[in-house]
């Protein structure tokens, strides 16, 4: 189980680097065990339009990408909650489509129409 937490961040920083790993760890003051320092190494950041390829590349949207962004953070603080991550632009279509829908599932009738 622990070598399986420690692949996992070795994972992850090689998306999210470790220079912002190295900085969340130092602002909370948490050390890290040297074996992981070597295992993890040096990593650059990715950038998120690296991961789209033609298979995908019809889910991506702006919104999409940022939305990712924000909620992929070493630093708890600097990441969305649940509740703010459903007010990001991301999700103003469904919010809309829900607003236009009757609690019966069915389309409400503007009065504009």
């Amino acid at each position: 189980p622990v070598f399986a937490l420690i692949l996992q961040l070795v994972r992850i920083a090689k998306v999210l680097g470790t220079d912002e790993l190295f900085g969340y760890l130092h602002k909370y003051h948490i050390e890290l065990d040297t074996r992981f320092k070597d295992l993890l190494g040096q990593q650059t950041r990715k950038r998120w339009e690296q991961f789209i390829q033609s298979e995908n590349q019809h889910l991506v949207s702006p919104e999409a990408l940022d939305l990712l962004d924000k909620l992929l953070r070493y630093d708890h603080q600097q990441r969305l909650t649940a509740a703010e991550a459903m007010q990001h632009p991301y999700f103003y279509p469904v919010v809309k489509e829900h607003a236009n829908t009757n609690t019966d599932g069915t389309k409400a009738i503007s009065s504009s129409n």
